[in-house]
């Protein structure tokens, strides 16, 4: 569902949000020490900017990073690449104008920042072919020196290759241990269709990528020798390493620069990975030299995300030891290298039966490129609740702690700061206009829910808007194995600001609590999870928090199902707004990109299953709809098609239902254009509004 925003791409169904960095300390909105400051509204969605994607320079002296902005003008997303030389108050754009670029990475040498970017190539070369608006942009790659000059197109007039993959399981750009090599994943370019298609201008529907990926063909691993004088471009020869219908990803370079390692899933049993990674993906090596293939695990489920030991002997990746929902947690995996292969063990199970004990918390994805913390452990992120935390694993023991800078482990005397204190210390603050902004408290809050404890979070409107008992917007999560984390979310920090407060609650099937948890929703959507919504609202009208007669209900994808499914339950709220939502399941696992999201959760097609798929779809419970809906869909949405909403709207509006819908062309299943993003704002802020028969709100 959501893709990409001023946030990094996230997995599932899960709502498409801009989750986003606060320059300087967050107080509390009410603080009477506080200076005054404004309400936040919609348009500041105009104004918010900061730091992408930083990249540390090999000598950890200066970074590189992307500012990303919406130009006010356009009211379009722009992303440029600029230089942090060494203070935080000295970054500079690295080019006139501020040309597209994306995804930087320094050479080892540090003296070349590789790049992806929509730029046009130059006049009468070959042109980068285009995508739909709705998929990831079609990129190329260019060099640019650090130290200043001009950005050089990676191939000549005539490269081989066509779209470069930018999202964050396929797309990566990989330096060479030596340098003199640049990997890359990129489609052919090709149009699929034969002489004959085209002529009668008609389409043969062939698998693919699926959402995100629309008019891209397979990813394949290619390599450019650089020049060592880059005019007129920075590559003498291009070389394709794969050739199949096979999607290679995450290319990594072993230590001696002979071999790349890839993930991908060569078996029959293929599906769209947008947020989604629960097919048979193994690590494959790639022999530079010759393309041999040699596969490298044999696991039932997904091996994905290779990371190379320092010696080049080991492999650690994240591993799922069977092909189950769309966001099953990972294992760490350890693949010892030989010449037969690979021998991968586990330094603990998560999915075991000690499953709900786990000596270190599991990893999410990706693993970080430099997670090796020497030859025996490991570093990265993971999802404890709602929040992010990073975890260190000794691989000896399995034991792991949480911790927010491994620089002092040896014996607590090394203030050195880790790579990851310097990249944050060379960074500019993000978003800085939040400073003059009253930005609403977010608060966990706990309940129990059938004998079960249930966490979430609740944002409450600054103290000069409104005072409880608060008029309440349930906004529940996508997936569902999605959840509601820390951080600043602005579409609940708006609601807020309009007096509403937001519960985000982490009903059972959500990601961060362990494998049992998010395994609690299977076959039953719509029932543990709605009573897990309902209870939590309770207990927050049981202590005073939340006005029983002025409840809201917006919800997008899984989300947008469980606000379509919620009002065919209760009449408990007062109107709803569904966004890009499953309706009906039967409809979802043909339309779909992802019908293996359907047929695991439910344990079959829909003729092998047909009671539970109508049991369970919100469009079977239409004719008990009276709560007044709002519909909002993305024309070109794959993963939760069109045609549900209007199912949706359709049967209500033909029982007489106060009903609307509206339609976000050049969309996916995210929308990520700012002009519809704040359509979607104020049309929900309007919905909510006109129904609300209780005291009038303040208008910021």
């Amino acid at each position: 569902m959501p893709t990409r925003t001023f946030a990094r791409v996230c997995f599932a169904l899960c709502l498409f949000a801009v989750s986003l960095p606060v320059a300087g300390r967050t107080a509390r909105a009410d603080s009477p020490t506080e200076r005054p400051r404004s309400l936040l509204a919609v348009e500041d969605l105009y104004r918010f900017e900061g730091p992408r994607s930083p990249r540390l320079a090999p000598d950890g002296k200066q970074a590189v990073f992307v500012r990303q902005w919406i130009d006010s003008g356009s009211r379009l997303e722009r992303n440029a690449l600029w230089l942090a030389p060494g203070k935080p108050d000295a970054p500079r754009a690295m080019e006139a104008g501020e040309p597209d670029a994306r995804s930087p990475v320094f050479s080892p040498d540090g003296r070349w920042i590789a790049f992806v970017s929509t730029r046009p190539r130059p006049e009468g070369w070959k042109p980068t072919p285009s995508a739909p608006p709705e998929s990831d942009p079609a990129t190329d790659i260019w060099l640019i020196p650090v130290g200043g000059g001009v950005a050089v197109p990676l191939a000549g007039p005539d490269k081989p290759y066509g779209r470069v993959f930018n999202d964050t399981f396929y797309g990566r750009l990989a330096f060479s241990p030596d340098g003199r090599r640049l990997a890359f994943v990129a489609d052919d370019g090709r149009d699929p269709r034969t002489a004959e298609e085209r002529d009668a201008d008609v389409v043969v529907v062939r698998p693919d990528g699926g959402e995100g990926y629309t008019g891209y063909g397979a990813a394949r691993i290619w390599v450019a020798d650089l020049s060592d004088t880059p005019d007129p471009s920075a590559a003498h020869r291009v070389e394709q390493l794969t050739g199949d219908d096979v999607w290679y990803g995450d290319p990594q370079w072993s230590p001696d620069g002979k071999t790349l390692v890839v993930h991908a899933n060569r078996t029959s049993d293929r599906e769209s990975v947008r947020y989604s990674i629960n097919k048979d993906y193994d690590l494959w090596a790639i022999d530079v030299a010759t393309h041999g293939l040699r596969r490298l695990t044999t696991g039932p489920g997904p091996e994905v995300s290779p990371r190379f030991s320092p010696d080049g002997k080991r492999l650690a990746c994240l591993s799922i030891p069977r092909k189950g929902s769309h966001m099953d947690v990972f294992n760490l995996a350890v693949v010892t290298l030989g010449a037969g292969g690979g021998a991968t063990s586990i330094p603990f199970d998560h999915h075991g039966p000690l499953g709900s004990q786990p000596p270190h918390p599991a990893p999410s994805f990706p693993l970080p490129e430099d997670c090796w913390d020497g030859e025996d452990a490991l570093v990265y992120s993971a999802a404890v609740g709602i929040e992010t935390t990073s975890a260190r694993v000794d691989l000896q023991s399995g034991e792991g702690r949480r911790s927010k800078d491994f620089g002092a482990e040896k014996g607590g005397k090394d203030d050195t700061p880790t790579a990851q204190e310097r990249l944050r210390r060379l960074m500019p603050p993000a978003n800085a206009f939040l400073s003059d902004r009253l930005v609403a408290e977010s608060r966990v809050v706990r309940w129990k829910s059938d004998g079960r404890q249930v966490e979430g979070l609740l944002t409450v409107p600054p103290g000069t808007v409104a005072k409880p008992p608060y008029a309440l917007v349930a906004y529940p999560h996508g997936g569902p194995h999605s959840r509601a984390g820390q951080g600043f979310d602005f579409t609940a920090q708006v609601l807020a600001a309009h007096g509403y407060a937001v519960f985000q609650p982490n009903f059972r099937g959500s990601a961060g609590y362990g494998q049992g948890f998010i395994d609690a929703d299977r076959g039953d959507f719509g029932g543990g999870d709605m009573r897990d919504i309902l209870s939590g609202i309770d207990d927050l009208i049981d202590q005073g928090l939340v006005d029983r007669d002025r409840q809201f209900v917006y919800g997008v994808s899984y989300g947008g199902y469980m606000t379509c499914w919620l009002v065919g339950h209760t009449d408990r709220f007062r109107a709803a707004v569904a966004q890009n939502a499953v309706t009906d399941l039967g409809v979802m696992w043909g339309l779909s990109d992802l019908p293996s999201w359907t047929e695991w959760e439910f344990g079959g097609r829909p003729w092998d299953v047909p009671q539970a798929m109508y049991e369970h779809s919100p469009l079977s419970f239409a004719a008990s709809v009276h709560t007044p809906t709002l519909i909002l869909n993305a024309r070109e949405d794959r993963r939760c098609p069109l045609p549900m909403g209007q199912m949706f709207h359709s049967a209500l509006r033909s029982r007489g239902v106060d009903t609307g819908m509206v339609v976000y062309p050049g969309e996916g299943h995210g929308i990520r254009q700012p002009k519809h993003r704040e359509d979607v704002l104020r049309r929900t802020l309007a919905w909510f509004r006109s129904h609300d028969v209780g005291r009038p709100l303040t208008q910021p």
